[in-house]
């Protein structure tokens, strides 16, 4: 029996690398003659880098450089980017430099945040020669709409006194001119590719500040600001741009990227999986195992479980989703999945269940039960 493990990570619990080491461990200890093969998966966010470095193995090399932090109240980071062998393309993740997980929950202020360190991670590998940028756009702490990003790149921003400074969220709406011209020498060349696991315009009830930013810690009348800064900011964009899809990403990077950069904004997993081969990789198999840490309603738009499925379903391979939890408004009989499987007993308190050691055994447990299950049916 083969069987095909593609899980993105559990949040804040285990990577994607530790879930499927130990969903493999158990099947072949529990199924005869199993054949596993691991495929290392991400959506855009946080960990896309970690998982196209396992997918191109030695043909790619760690860049690592120092950044400013999103909050000039914290100190500069280490952040890292991939660079393939023939030193052309870099691959990146926001979250490595600009990413909420790096920001101690007292410190967090989605107003304040800015992208300039991801920016700066842009301009060092352009200085390197690449001329293909890969930029996943998941975890960010920011709502700048990419100002910080662009003002890395050399692009200058003025206020109604034409006094220039780099906006954050809480400045946005001061913008009353841009020049752009040193940001098209910068970047001139240079193919830009954002990766993201959202669909979510720029502005509106579903755009960046409306969704986004409450899960940053924004109030509701920090949320009126940012809007108000990133309709501003927007003026400054293509037409359309503010109402593409994925231009809301990261807090309104994607609309950055998309409108100042020509950048093409591509679903995070379907890329993946093109890198990684994938339908080859399925084609004969008999069973694929996915998931995330949660699945609600955002699951079947472009996470990467709901991706894994769609080429799944080309073959009719049956697909089993895990996760640690699903949420009370998430349709899961309607996903497509064979089963969906909810890794984490009722009655445990959240803090024990995030634990990773906690997690793994609670996978490892399900995935018995899974294979008892198709062991007596054959």
């Amino acid at each position: 029996m083969k069987v095909v493990i593609a899980i993105d990570k559990f949040k804040g619990s285990a990577t994607s690398q530790q879930l499927a080491d130990a969903i493999e461990a158990v099947i072949c200890e529990q199924i005869d003659q199993a054949h596993v093969v691991k495929v290392p998966i991400a959506d855009g966010g946080d960990g896309t880098m970690r998982a196209i470095k396992a997918i191109m193995k030695d043909n790619c090399r760690v860049v690592t450089l120092n950044v400013s932090a999103c909050l000039d109240s914290l100190p500069p980071l280490e952040a890292q980017y991939l660079v393939d062998a023939e030193g052309t393309t870099a691959y990146m993740d926001l979250a490595t430099a600009s990413g909420l997980v790096l920001v101690p929950p007292s410190f967090r202020d989605v107003t304040h945040s800015s992208t300039y360190g991801t920016g700066m991670m842009i301009a060092h590998a352009i200085n390197q020669g690449v001329t293909s940028i890969v930029l996943g756009l998941g975890g960010s702490a920011t709502c700048d709409g990419g100002t910080g990003l662009l003002a890395a790149l050399g692009c200058e921003f003025f206020d109604g006194s034409h006094r220039s400074f780099i906006p954050c969220g809480a400045t946005l709406a001061d913008i009353a001119e841009i020049d752009f011209e040193n940001l098209k020498k910068t970047v001139e060349g240079v193919n830009f590719i954002a990766l993201t696991d959202v669909d979510n315009p720029l502005l509106g009830p579903n755009g960046a500040a409306a969704v986004f930013a409450p899960q940053k810690g924004a109030t509701p009348q920090q949320v009126e600001e940012l809007e108000k800064g990133l309709s501003n900011f927007a003026r400054f964009l293509p037409s359309g741009i503010a109402a593409k899809p994925g231009s809301g990403a990261a807090g309104g990077v994607g609309g950055a990227m998309a409108g100042l950069l020509s950048a093409e904004i591509k679903p995070g997993i379907g890329y993946l999986l093109e890198l990684s081969n994938f339908e080859e990789l399925i084609a004969d198999s008999q069973l694929i195992i996915t998931g995330e840490g949660r699945i609600d309603q955002q699951t079947a738009m472009g996470k990467a479980p709901s991706g894994v499925l769609n080429v799944a379903r080309r073959y009719n391979i049956p697909v089993v989703a895990l996760c640690g939890s699903v949420s009370h408004r998430a349709d899961v009989s309607s996903m497509g999945f064979a089963r969906v499987i909810e890794v984490t007993p009722k009655d445990l308190p959240l803090q024990q269940a995030m634990e990773t050691s906690t997690t793994l055994s609670c996978v490892r447990k399900a995935i018995k039960d899974l294979c008892s299950e198709i062991n007596s049916r054959c």
